[in-house]
């Protein structure tokens, strides 16, 4: 066997073997420390992440809720994000609408501070976010 450096070759091939292999295992394991970590550090104390979006494919699959509603009674208005600038939106039945989006048979005409105005199968109400802001209705 040739000597290089006082090891012979085999052994210098065992060695740069062995040194690879625990640097790739090295390497791993900061990686897999480093992003548990990562996600240990953001602690929102139980409120919501500001990075997560407010509008994902499941809050458009929520519209669903909409379909087989016949009538505004059946509507519940639960948030409205009045922005005149961006583009107002109301959350109606777990579903996040805009001005002009329309869903079966509701569409939304016109978002206002306190409420929409919606249209439910051609027939027009305006519908608040809070059932006691309602209009009373007189019995006849």
């Amino acid at each position: 066997m040739q000597k290089i450096n006082n090891l012979s070759v085999p052994k210098r091939s065992a060695c740069f073997f062995l040194w690879n292999v625990l640097t790739a295992f090295g390497i791993i394991f900061l990686s897999v420390n480093t992003q548990v970590a990562a996600a240990e550090l953001y602690d929102g104390q139980g409120r919501r992440d500001p990075f997560a979006p407010l509008v994902t494919k499941t809050t458009r699959q929520a519209a669903s809720t909409l379909i087989g509603v016949e009538s505004i009674d059946e509507i519940t208005i639960q948030g409205v994000i009045y922005d005149p600038q961006h583009g107002s939106m109301i959350i109606a039945n777990d579903a996040v609408l805009k001005e002009g989006e329309e869903y079966g048979a509701v569409k939304v005409l016109k978002i206002e501070p306190n409420g929409a105005l919606l249209s439910v199968n051609d027939v027009e109400g305006f519908k608040t976010q809070h059932e006691s802001d309602q209009p009373k209705k007189e019995l006849t």
